[in-house]
């Protein structure tokens, strides 16, 4: 499923997929008053401009990342964040996910676009049915109903601090983590 706008996005999720957002406007607190989210933007309630420690949670690789933090141009290509709420779990994969590994053999499952079916995957190497979300994917796909979107970053390009997850589990009672998307 693509529910995102960006081609490429750094995404931060609740490991635990049923986990349920009973208060937006607590995750929005909480992401404003961290520094990551700034002001809304005006097109959507659920987006915000980066806030004033977003480079305090979020690590560049390289010495000279190429993003933009406003939009400069008018053509909705810059670095911003938006969060997105599902009603049930949701598959987030892009044309460029890595082939999941089974969690029971440990093979990777490359026919895995045609077998994904509400959320399982029967491993064609041992036959084991899993939900998706228990296969390894390398960080290029996720499953929950809640997903924090950092657009505009490219794989591997940028990696959030651990101290962002660690007050996201604090504040939320769940382990958080994240993983690229890229359409």
């Amino acid at each position: 499923m693509n529910a995102f706008t960006s081609n490429a996005s750094l995404v931060l999720h609740p490991k635990e997929p049923n986990w349920t957002l009973d208060n937006l406007e607590a995750l929005i607190k909480f992401l404003q008053q961290s520094g990551l989210a700034g002001d809304p933007l005006n097109k959507d309630e659920n987006s915000f401009l980066v806030g004033k420690k977003f480079l305090d949670h979020v690590s560049f690789m390289g010495c000279s990342p190429n993003i933009k933090l406003e939009d400069e141009t008018a053509d909705g290509k810059f670095t911003f964040i938006r969060i997105s709420t599902m009603p049930g779990i949701t598959a987030l994969t892009g044309k460029h996910s890595f082939a999941p590994h089974c969690p029971q053999c440990k093979k990777p499952e490359k026919n895995w676009r045609e077998i994904l079916k509400d959320n399982q995957l029967e491993c064609s190497h041992c036959q084991v049915t899993s939900d998706a979300w228990q296969y390894n994917w390398r960080k290029s796909a996720g499953f929950a109903r809640c997903f924090i979107e950092i657009t505009d970053i490219y794989p591997k390009e940028a990696t959030p601090q651990p101290s962002l997850l660690d007050s996201l589990e604090k504040s939320f009672q769940v382990p958080w983590g994240y993983f690229f998307y890229h359409a």
